[in-house]
Formats: structure tokens, sequence, C-alpha cells
């Protein structure tokens, strides 16, 4: 059985990255503005983290359970793909986090039209993540949940 305990820490982590991302696109859209000292060092101290912690419970939970949703190659692909991801999505908080702190101090060297793509990049990115983990978590649940109910044959000892 999964441990369904951190589904639901990831499933958390999903939902602040998911309120970072309205955030991060509100500020988009209403540059060149003045951002909020405490909330520009509220998310640039606690984007990177949550990245972090999601990629650490995606590796547990997901990538650990690909087996039961996709064959030994797709999983190899899989693997490789979202490791390639995840060096992006932190490569891209880490801009964000940079582009933040200038506007902040007003000293950011991209024009306005640079900084809002480059917000609304990382949160469209984000955002296609998120959902496609989300999927990937409901099709291992679903197999998963299907396994516990499976009846051991009497002549194999095997779920039938």
């Amino acid at each position: 059985m999964l441990p369904f305990d951190k589904f639901s820490e990831l499933e958390s982590c999903y939902e602040q990255l998911t309120s970072w991302c309205d955030i991060l696109e509100a500020i988009a859209d209403f540059l060149p503005c003045h951002l909020d000292e405490r909330l520009c060092n509220t998310m640039t101290d606690e984007l990177p983290p949550l990245i972090h912690s999601a990629q650490r419970l995606e590796e547990q939970l997901i990538l650990t359970n690909l087996c039961l949703i996709i064959s030994d190659k797709e999983q190899r692909d899989t693997e490789k793909q979202r490791r390639l991801e995840w060096v992006s999505d932190l490569v891209g908080a880490e801009e964000v986090v940079d582009v933040l702190m200038a506007l902040k101090t007003g000293d950011c060297r991209l024009s306005s039209d640079a900084a809002r793509y480059l917000l609304r990049s990382f949160s469209c990115s984000a955002r296609k993540h998120i959902k496609a983990e989300r999927e990937a978590i409901r099709l291992i649940k679903a197999l998963d949940s299907k396994d516990a109910y499976a009846v051991p044959s009497k002549a194999t000892g095997e779920a039938a």
C-alpha cells in the first residue's frame, strides 16, 4: 500500500505552488508596479525550498511507483525526463527569485515585458508540471487500490 499521508503532503506542496503561481501572475499583470516587500521576501525565501520539497516527494512517491503504470523502458525515459524537468524547475525558480528581488529594489535590468514573460513562463510551466504529476498520482493510486483488493488465487497463491 502507498503512503497516503505523503501524497497529502505532496498535494499541499502543489496547492502552495499554485498559490504562488497566482501571485506571480498578478504581479506580472501589474508590472511595472511597487512590490510589497514582505510578500516578495516570503516568496523568495519559500519558493526554492517548496520546489525542493515537491521534487523530493515526487521522487519518493511517483518515480518509485512508475512501474505500476508504464513499462520498464518507458520508466527509464520518464525518470530521465522528470529529472531534467526538475533542474529546469529549480533554475526557473531561481530566476523568479532574482527578478523579484531586483523588482523589489528597483534594480531590474529586464524590461517590464521581459519580467512579465519570465514570471508567466514559470507559472505556466509549474502548472503544467503539477497537472502531469497529479495525473500520474491518480493512475498510481487507482492501480495500487486495485492490487490491494486483488484476491489471491488458491492454486498459485498469486493475486487473480
